[in-house]
């Protein structure tokens, strides 16, 4: 009976520790959908603190703006408005979510404001630690010399950074060269492994980026920070790049239009010479 008793207990411990690891309802949806932008409790991120907003905000201003912030904001919504002028430019996109879904996000939200906890991400971690070698590798993720394994596109068409290569790289997205100051290290990963940007998503939801990949990029973001602050940093260098480029090909080409110009009667002229000797 005591053997009996004590495997019950055992059973109750187990699957009592095994309840208190599970996450809570809406955790999920809030790392891989709300996470990028806004944090529960550890301050304003490109959009705004959330720890409390189910207190500040009915419930059906919240669901509606959560669904389509522009349409509030076009509508002439005070609060939507305020919003959008705060955090500009950044602008919170639609949200493909269910009424059920955003229940889940907000009793999450609830529930954190409630106990004054902050959100935490389970995926917010590094598969392994990172390595020198990783740097490099991530320099060659960056700029497409080494495909992504799920197909992604390379960040240099959307980001620069400094001295990432002689042209630079696009302007779609922001310079990341301070992305690992702008950021802490989990949020940082976070993004990397649920990018709920709109291009970002559109680009990576179906293609996300492999652990070991996450790692790289990671490594060369934090080597970037770190190089930015031993050195000058004012603003991308390849502002400068195109015109220059543009300014220089101007000049060959009007000089090679000059020769050919110049030249024009070179055959006429040299004809004349050759029978004025005969």
């Amino acid at each position: 009976m005591r053997a009996w008793m004590k495997l019950l207990s055992m059973l109750i411990l187990l699957t009592g520790a095994a309840l208190a690891q599970t996450p809570p309802p809406g955790a999920a949806l809030f790392e891989q959908r709300c996470y990028s932008c806004h944090n529960v409790g550890d301050g304003n991120k490109i959009g705004p603190d959330l720890k409390g907003v189910t207190e500040r905000r009915k419930k059906g201003w919240l669901q509606s703006f959560i669904l389509s912030p522009a349409t509030l904001n076009s509508q002439g919504d005070p609060t939507a408005t305020e919003l959008f002028k705060q955090f500009a430019p950044a602008i919170m996109p639609d949200q493909t979510l269910t009424p059920a879904q955003i229940d889940e996000i907000l009793a999450l939200i609830a529930d954190l404001s409630q106990k004054n906890q902050n959100f935490a991400p389970t995926g917010a971690a590094l598969s392994r630690a990172v390595v020198a070698s990783d740097v490099q590798a991530g320099h060659q993720l960056f700029t497409g010399s080494k495909a992504l394994s799920n197909g992604g596109t390379a960040c240099i068409s959307c980001h620069s950074m400094k001295d990432i290569g002689a042209l630079g790289g696009g302007m779609l997205g922001p310079d990341l060269t301070l992305a690992n100051a702008r950021y802490r290290d989990p949020e940082l990963i976070s993004i990397l492994r649920h990018p709920n940007f709109p291009t970002m998503n559109s680009v990576f939801g179906a293609h996300p980026l492999s652990d070991e990949e996450i790692v790289q990029l990671f490594a060369l973001l934090q080597d970037a920070r770190k190089t930015a602050q031993t050195t000058p940093f004012t603003s991308d260098t390849s502002d400068y790049k195109f015109p220059l480029i543009g300014m220089g090909t101007l000049v060959i080409a009007l000089a090679g239009m000059n020769l050919t110009w110049k030249n024009r009667h070179r055959g006429v002229r040299e004809e004349i010479v050759k029978r004025s000797k005969i």
